[in-house]
């Protein structure tokens, strides 16, 4: 017998939760989005849902189109800030919709087991609206219960200001205290500070001036050296605390990190409070 497929309810029930799933993700990663992007992610995946009505692609062909789908949409939903961070955002998204439909689908499966269509990768039961809500309520909140007593939620204290002094110049801009940062200057081991170059405008010395080294770094995409200069101070103000040293080195990257301007080495918590 064959099942009906209301395009209305197909297209509600995917934009419905699209916009939990990158809500969730948004949450757990800490990023600072538009609320109009978020919907427009989720309503591009819900109308890629209407592949449902597909022939049935081969288990290849559907794997590639929804890995496609998918960046399209964290494109879409998140401000793009460089390889690095869209693949923890696409990861990110893949965790939680698996998580997200493991829970919706046992759910359902002890409520009405009937009416379950899985096609080209694209999940349909005939759902009332209540049922709908009630259900994707209930799985974003275990979502984000899990992600706070796992630590996977990044609290608000992650992210600081940082005042740059050198040359007689001084710059502000806020930096995010990022426990994979464990780049350190080869010859002193001074923490090093990743700053994006366009926020220091003309403070970054000349390299005829002997002021500028390189620092070794290692990325998912590769190696490299990074311009780096000792600035004649760094004050970090974090929380109430007001933390200043000079031995650290200020490293320059054209990547673009979004809402913050610089990754800050955690170690640099450590020093004495000014």
């Amino acid at each position: 017998m064959k099942q009906k497929i209301y395009i209305d309810v197909l297209i509600g029930i995917n934009l419905f939760i699209n916009y939990f799933l990158l809500l969730s993700v948004t949450k757990f990663l800490s990023i600072k989005v538009k609320r109009i992007r978020i919907i427009a992610a989720s309503a591009l995946g819900a109308f890629c849902s209407l592949i449902i009505l597909l022939p049935e692609l081969n288990l290849f062909l559907s794997f590639l189109l929804k890995i496609v789908i998918s960046a399209v949409i964290i494109l879409i939903a998140y401000p793009i800030c460089g390889l690095k961070q869209f693949i923890r955002e696409l990861t990110s998204f893949y965790i939680i919709s698996f998580a997200f439909a493991g829970f919706m689908i046992a759910m359902w499966y002890f409520i009405a087991p009937q009416g379950l269509i899985i096609k080209n990768s694209v999940v349909y039961f005939n759902i009332s609206p209540l049922m709908l809500i009630v259900l994707t309520v209930i799985c974003y909140l275990v979502i984000r219960f899990i992600q706070r007593i796992t630590g996977r939620e990044n609290p608000k204290e992650l992210f600081c200001n940082i005042i740059i002094d050198f040359d007689g110049k001084s710059v502000s801009c806020t930096a995010k205290v990022d426990t994979g940062n464990t780049l350190t200057e080869p010859f002193s081991n001074a923490p090093v500070v990743v700053v994006d170059k366009k926020a220091l405008h003309n403070m970054v010395p000349d390299q005829s001036s002997g002021k500028i080294r390189f620092v070794p770094f290692q990325d998912v995409s590769g190696g490299g050296l990074l311009q780096a200069f000792k600035p004649d101070k760094l004050t970090v103000c974090f929380g109430e605390k007001n933390i200043e040293t000079d031995e650290v080195y200020i490293a320059l990257t054209n990547s673009k990190f979004g809402t913050f301007s610089a990754l800050l080495n955690p170690d640099l918590l450590q020093k004495e409070t000014a």
